[in-house]
């Protein structure tokens, strides 16, 4: 690693007194202590500036290092622009602020963020002496619409020594925007949107310039993602433009990676109810107008344009989590050539080694803890046919699922029961039928994490929930607390960070000491790993999850090719 430390200034720079004196001792401490600062605050030179960070517990993290433009005014709903490069050196101590987004929090909708947040950050073991460190870019989760990069993943770094680098990337409205007007301003583009997958690519591009600088070897660059961050993943897999920025791929809990992708022609319809919500689709300068609009407004006035039941009621709370996989990225011929599902049966993406996990429990967390947010807890008869119609859009098949997984259960109370079949057709059905069609091209490791997490909801059995694997992974959340990991919970978190350090370094997730994990094939009866603290094999996982759906003919799932 390439690291230079600051000048010590004249004021400590020892002159030899004629005398021993306490002043002179004092001296000699502050001139330790200075020397100590300045060793703890390493400085690296990036082609756009130089850059301070600062080493704790023998990781060096770079905060907030800008990697493209300020997307702000009349770069709103545009490809992102090279960073104006700097000559004072930049303190990358603190974090950037988040991406615009909506979060509802205790039922409250609040709008918070900035559109200044193309933004990243980087950890690296503070020894590391060459530039031979794998490196994993790690792209947060939220459903494209919200979370931010500012993770804290020292205790990954730590352990697997290697480097990682948390991306931000712009979020719902302000990221996937279409709009016939938009798309008229750069014919060569194609079309507008998909704008949060520029990003990541313009992202990916700053790896490749900077990285070593950092100490991480360009050559064994890993992208993953979690949930939304997983989306993410399966674009860039999908993206003629982000070819040779990654050598392997971690898909995490993203469903949406098997959900047909937008049309120019739908995603610009929907553009233009939103372009009326917010006040500009009657306008005559209709570009200008969405990028004088507060942010905010798009935040206030667009969440219902999408879904088609009646707001407020369970039906519209438990669309919403299909609704965002379903939407966010169109197929516009340049960034997104074709239809996730098209590419990855069809063979057309890069074809690197790809790791894929769900969870046990995926739709407890995404589902049935936001039914407890918006105090619809105790679920009835009729609440469970609302729920699923919500989740299927289909009020026919809601019904033939009430009768084939009755909401009666011993094994789990009614929420619990709805968030489970939420489970099988949001997460593992899909995920189970991405592995198939990847692995006909490449290799694919894939599991399902049994871990149960440290999520609490008093009145909801979380278990092994959406999301718990990525803080087994990394130990720490976006405040950078870390949560009390239990015995259990430890040990399967030193196992899963081997797994994929293992995988970062080498493409493949097996070493010595390790449970065996087969890759996935169709002839080798599809299995998958059971992931706990004594993995194994399993086979089984897609028919046991597909066939209601497949039988129903749900729209969701693809055509199979």
């Amino acid at each position: 690693m390439e690291v230079r430390y600051g000048d010590v200034p004249e004021t400590f720079r020892i002159r030899p007194p004629h005398a021993p004196s306490l002043a002179a001792f004092v001296g000699f401490l502050c001139l330790l202590a200075g020397m100590s600062a300045l060793a703890a605050q390493p400085t690296i030179a990036t082609s756009s500036g130089p850059v301070r960070g600062k080493i704790e517990q023998g990781i060096i993290s770079f905060r907030g290092i800008p990697y493209a433009a300020p997307p702000v005014g009349a770069l709103r709903f545009r490809a992102p622009e090279a960073v104006a490069p700097w000559s004072d050196t930049l303190e990358a101590l603190v974090f950037s602020p988040v991406c615009s987004q909506m979060r509802i929090e205790a039922g409250q909708r609040r709008v918070l963020g900035s559109e200044d947040c193309l933004y990243l950050n980087v950890y690296a073991p503070a020894r590391a002496s060459s530039r031979e460190a794998p490196v994993l870019v790690w792209i947060h989760g939220g459903g494209r619409r919200n979370g931010d990069g500012r993770r804290v993943v020292s205790d990954f770094v730590r352990e697997t020594g290697t480097v990682v680098v948390m991306i931000q990337y712009r979020l719902d409205y302000l990221a996937f925007l279409a709009h016939p007007a938009l798309s008229a301003e750069t014919p060569d583009r194609l079309s507008s949107g998909n704008y949060g997958y520029q990003d990541a690519i313009a992202a990916l591009q700053w790896v490749r310039r900077e990285i070593t600088q950092f100490g991480g070897d360009v050559s064994r660059v890993t992208i993953g993602g979690m949930s939304g961050g997983g989306t993410m993943v399966c674009g860039l897999l999908a993206s003629p433009q982000a070819a040779g920025l990654f050598q392997q791929a971690i898909i995490q809990s993203s469903g949406a990676c098997w959900f047909d992708t937008d049309t120019r022609a739908s995603a610009e319809e929907r553009g233009r109810r939103w372009a009326a919500a917010v006040g500009c689709e009657d306008r005559t300068a209709i570009p200008a107008c969405l990028r004088e609009t507060a942010p905010e407004r798009f935040f206030t006035h667009g969440p219902s344009v999408d879904n088609p039941f009646p707001a407020g009621q369970m039906s519209y709370f438990t669309a919403m989590p299909m609704l965002g996989g379903r939407t966010g990225h169109l197929v516009d011929g340049q960034v997104i050539p074709r239809s996730f599902p098209a590419a990855f049966q069809q063979g057309v993406f890069h074809r690197v080694p790809i790791m894929i996990g769900i969870a046990r429990h995926e739709g407890r967390r995404v589902y049935g803890d936001l039914l407890y947010q918006i105090g619809a807890g105790d679920m009835q008869e009729s609440d469970y046919l609302a729920a699923l119609t919500g989740m299927t859009g289909s009020p026919a098949i809601a019904a033939r699922a009430v009768g084939a997984f009755p909401l009666q259960s011993a094994d789990a109370k009614p929420i619990e029961r709805f968030a489970d079949v939420a489970t099988t057709a949001h997460y593992t059905c899909p995920h189970a039928e991405l592995a198939q069609a990847v692995s006909q091209h490449t290799p694919v490791w894939l599991y399902e994490n049994h871990v149960r997490g440290t999520k609490v909801n008093p009145q909801l059995d979380m278990g092994a929930y959406h999301g718990f694997d990525t803080e087994l992974l990394f130990g720490g959340r976006f405040d950078g607390s870390v949560p009390m990991f239990n015995a259990e919970q430890q040990a399967a978190a030193r196992l899963l960070r081997t797994y994929v350090a293992n995988f970062l370094r080498a493409g493949d997730p097996n070493g010595s000491g390790l449970a065996d994990w087969r890759s996935y094939s169709i002839d080798d009866g599809e299995q998958h790993l059971v992931f706990s603290t004594r993995p194994h094999m399993r086979s089984g996982l897609r028919q046991q999850s597909c066939q209601f759906w497949r039988e129903q003919g749900w729209d969701y799932l693809p055509e199979p090719q």
